[in-house]
Order: C-alpha cells, then structure tokens, then sequence
C-alpha cells in the first residue's frame, strides 16, 4: 500500500475536492503510479483526523474522473498513470458544477443529420449489412482513393498507393513511428499527449527541442542530429498545446536540416483542415522523407476514428506490413460513412461549420478575455494563455478548477522535465454551447486576474 497521503490542513474550499485535486496531482508527478494500492475509506480518514464520509465522496469523485478504481476484497487502485489520462476524464460532459475546457475536441454541430442520411442511404441500397463483414480490396481501394481527394484538397501532395488506413491519427502516428524504427524521436518541448502515451507503451525517448513563436530551432534540430537523431514529430500547423502555425521559413529551414543529416520526419497534421491557406505542409515540401499523419476526428466528426497515414517512398517497404496490420483496427461502416461524406461534399460542410463556429467562438474569447495575451488562430479549437515568469501552471489549473472550469497547464504537455513555455491550453470546442463557453469564461477571467496573467 503507498504511504502517500494529501495534506488537509489549512486548506480553502471542500475538503473532499482538495483530495481528488492533489490525488491527481500525484499522479501527473509520478508520485503516485497505475497500481499503487490506497488506504481504505477508514484508513485514509483515520491518518488525515477527518469523517470517513469526506473520503468516501473523495474516492468517488476520482472514480469518477477515472483516476482510481475499486476491486472488492483487493482495495482500491490507482488507475491513471500520466497526466494525459484526466483530458478524457469527463464521461458526463458538460456538468453544472465544472466546465471542461480541457478536452481539444470540435465543437458539437447542432441540428446536423449527416449520419443519419448516410445510414438512411446504405439501408436504402441494401448496403448497411454488407459493412458488419471484413472490408474487401475494392472497399479499401475506395476508402484511399477518398483519403487521396481529401488531403490534395488540404495542401498535401500525395498518391492513394501510399495512403495506410488507420482507427483515428493516434494509431496513424502509431503506425508511423513503428515504420520509422526509431528509438529515439525528437519533438516539440510541448508536445500533445497522444504523443507521449505512445512512447511510453512502445518504449521510445523523447528528446525535447526548444520552440519559439515560429517553431522547433533548425540550430537545436542540427545539434541533436549530430548527436545521432534520426526522427522528429512534429506539429506545424495549429500546433497542440500552444496553436501555433509555423512560417514557411522555419518550415524550409527543418526540412534543409532534415535533408543534411537523412532525418526521417513525422508531420502530426490532425488540425491542419481547419486552417485556410496553411503554409506548405512539410509532406509537400520533403516528400521523399515526410510521413504524414492526419484523421478526420479533429475536423469532421470525433467519432469517425479514421486515420490516414501517407508514407514516403522509403519507407515502402514496410507498407505491406503496416497495412495488413493496421486495416484489422479500421471500422469497414465509419470507414464507407467516411468516404461518402468526401466524396459527397458533406465532410467539406461539416468542416466549413466547424471553421464557423470556432471562428464565433474565438470571438466570444477575445472579448471575454481582452486584457490577457490569447496565442493560436480564429480557427484553432483551442488557445494558449501564456504564463507570466514565476507562476506556476499547475496551481492555476487546480485554481481554475476550483472554479468550477477544467483547463490544462503546460506541464501535462512537458516532453521533458521542465515545461518550457510555461502556459495553460484553453480548448475551446469542449464546451457543449457558446452560452457555457461565455459562463466558463466568466468564472476563468478572474482567476488569470489573481494569477497575475496580464499582459
């Protein structure tokens, strides 16, 4: 049974909040690992001197946000192991008492029936049945050629015999890593948390480069490449947590270094759709050392988990192997819903809402918080808040929260120990309207007030 235990004393608010609070705080650090057995209710309240009540509603609030999990007749257990584990926390999203803030999912489309005419069509034409069976060659033959069209549309230069189908771009970049064969992959300070969990469950390092407002150092980049690396991830457009778009030139500048030093580089490109007139994508610009990663989730629909993997030439070899791999993840019905939408125009609609109502809601944002330093794009689901020197993100994250608002600080994203630039990520298509938005933002403004954000 761990000896850790949260400090109770002096504290503001609810005492069973500040234990779920610093529970989860516990495990983002590491303290606290997937495993580890906690006191019982009785235990817990015993050493802490509080009612065994407190604890209980504690434990089931950290049940509830997926951080613990009860055994009978073995205890209670931790269950989240990294910080990345509270951004999907919030089963019953929106709640009354905390709006989340923190989950970078597209805002929800109102009044859009596009899944039920695509079904409606497939029962129509006999055809729904057809997609409880295995996909046939014919099927992915269209499924790519509807991948080829969606991302020419998008800036990126490719062709449909090197497209590799995947469940969602988590398990493209999966994918892409596993074709790679690096050990060690290099990447932003920040990176998305996707990211870090899939190092962590294929046993690969992060070697954490420095950013600036433009993106990853090409001098930084070149001294890790004399070091031995062979393999960066990166985000260059809308990048996840701090939506910044890279310029062209640093764009050219990663790719001259690439080129000196024979880099593979692996282009995360889930928020890309969104941004009209992107800078070249690194994929157009190297093809023959770009793979490129994308999906539809962040852009269309979260719920069609298909991904989209574009390798180069080089790595051909091994597309066979990634394809009889990955197609087995690949839902044949979200896959044909997928393609019917493309090639339909209905996923361009759906994309052109969602460029709409972000745009709206940044809006909203800009007014709610004039007075503080917004980094990202009208376009970009989430924003990032820069923190001033010498505050810390975690207290105002937990601060926040007390609040009644979930928002992520920059250490939940940390590639390495320290958690350079220091900042809180606001995602701003989790809440469930722009009236909950305007209230989260009601209750955040004051908090970066106390916090001392201001420009």
């Amino acid at each position: 049974m761990t000896t850790w235990l949260p400090r109770v004393a002096g504290l503001d608010g609810p005492v069973y909040r500040a234990i779920v609070d610093q529970l989860a705080d516990a495990i983002r650090r590491g303290t606290l690992k997937a495993g580890d057995r906690l006191p019982t209710h009785r235990l817990m309240a015993d050493l802490l001197g509080i009612n065994v009540s407190t604890v209980t509603r504690a434990y089931r609030e950290a049940e509830r946000r997926r951080l613990i999990g009860g055994e009978v007749g073995r205890g209670t257990f931790v269950l989240g192991g990294a910080a990345e584990a509270r951004l999907f926390a919030f089963a019953d999203r929106p709640q009354d008492s905390l709006i989340d803030l923190s989950t970078n999912t597209p805002p929800k489309l109102v009044g859009d029936d596009g899944l039920a005419k695509a079904v409606a069509a497939l029962l129509e034409e006999g055809e729904l049945e057809r997609f409880a069976d295995y996909p046939t060659p014919g099927d992915l033959h269209l499924h790519r050629l509807a991948a080829e069209s969606w991302l020419v549309q998008h800036g990126v230069n490719c062709v449909a015999e090197r497209i590799v189908l995947c469940a969602g771009a988590q398990h493209a970049m999966e994918a892409a890593l596993a074709a790679a064969g690096a050990t060690v992959v290099g990447c932003e300070s920040l990176c998305w948390p996707g990211l870090k969990a899939i190092a962590r469950s294929r046993g690969l390092r992060l070697h954490a480069l420095p950013i600036d407002r433009d993106g990853i150092l090409p001098d930084a980049l070149e001294r890790a490449a004399l070091q031995g690396l062979k393999c960066l991830v990166c985000m260059p457009t809308l990048h996840n947590p701090t939506a910044r778009t890279w310029s062209i030139e640093r764009r050219e500048a990663i790719v001259a270094v690439a080129r000196r030093h024979d880099l593979m580089l692996i282009e995360e490109d889930v928020y890309g759709a969104l941004m009209p007139n992107s800078p070249t994508s690194l994929a157009s610009l190297a093809p023959e050392r770009v793979c490129h990663v994308s999906g539809l989730s962040k852009t269309v629909a979260p719920g069609l988990r298909l991904g989209y993997l574009v390798l180069p030439p080089a790595l051909h070899g091994r597309q066979e192997a990634l394809e009889h791999h990955t197609h087995w993840y690949v839902s044949p019905l979200g896959a044909e819903i997928a393609r019917r939408w493309i090639v339909g125009g209905a996923a361009k609609g759906r994309l052109m809402r969602q460029r709409r109502e972000l745009a709206a809601r940044w809006k909203l944002t800009q007014a709610a918080l004039a007075d503080y330093e917004l980094e990202g794009a009208t376009v970009s689901p989430h924003l990032w808040l820069p923190l001033a020197r010498g505050r810390d993100p975690q207290r105002v994250a937990e601060v926040a929260r007390r609040e009644g608002v979930a928002v992520v600080p920059s250490e939940t994203f940390a590639a390495a120990t320290h958690a350079e630039p220091a900042g809180i990520r606001v995602s701003l298509g989790a809440a469930s309207s722009r009236s909950r938005l305007q209230e989260a933002l009601n209750r955040l403004a004051p908090v970066l007030q106390r916090s001392a954000l201001l420009r």
